[in-house]
């Protein structure tokens, strides 16, 4: 993939140029090795035109006027939709070693929650929070007990 067509702007030493990319959109380090160059005009299959954007051409798409439920996927017959994990355990040793995980699962519409594997959960944000807040309470206690 190539970027510019950018201007040499100085030779820094034998091996390295720094461009011009001041007025170009390329948020990119300035100063390149002099192998990863290659002239404009070896090379003019290039396509020199630009897409001209015009405002009327563009769509905008306001998140006031989509319905509410837009965002959320329907739930198929064997699905249902977890409200919230608080606990977790380790459950049996795979035949590689690695221990796997149980999650004690509260589901929407239902009273008694439920040890679930952690294979056959599909609710990677609650989890990912889940372990995010559990590590963070260990370093947090971790913390204390070197206070004291």
């Amino acid at each position: 993939m190539w970027h510019g067509p950018f201007r040499v702007a100085e030779t820094v030493d034998r091996h390295a140029v720094r461009l011009e990319t001041a007025s170009t959109e390329y948020r990119l380090f300035p100063i390149v090795h002099v192998s990863k160059l290659k002239l404009v005009k070896s090379y003019p299959e290039r396509p020199t035109s630009t897409l001209a954007n015009r405002e009327a051409d563009r769509v905008d798409f306001d998140e006031g006027l989509l319905p509410e439920d837009s965002w959320e996927r329907e739930l198929e017959e064997d699905e249902y939709e977890v409200e919230r994990i608080p606990d977790v355990r380790s459950s049996k040793k795979t035949r590689y070693g690695r221990t796997r995980r149980e999650y004690l699962v509260f589901w929407k519409g239902y009273a008694e929650p439920s040890w679930v594997d952690e294979t056959d959960l599909n609710c990677g944000a609650l989890l990912r929070d889940f372990d995010r807040g559990r590590t963070d309470r260990n370093r947090f206690e971790t913390m204390q007990s070197h206070e004291e």
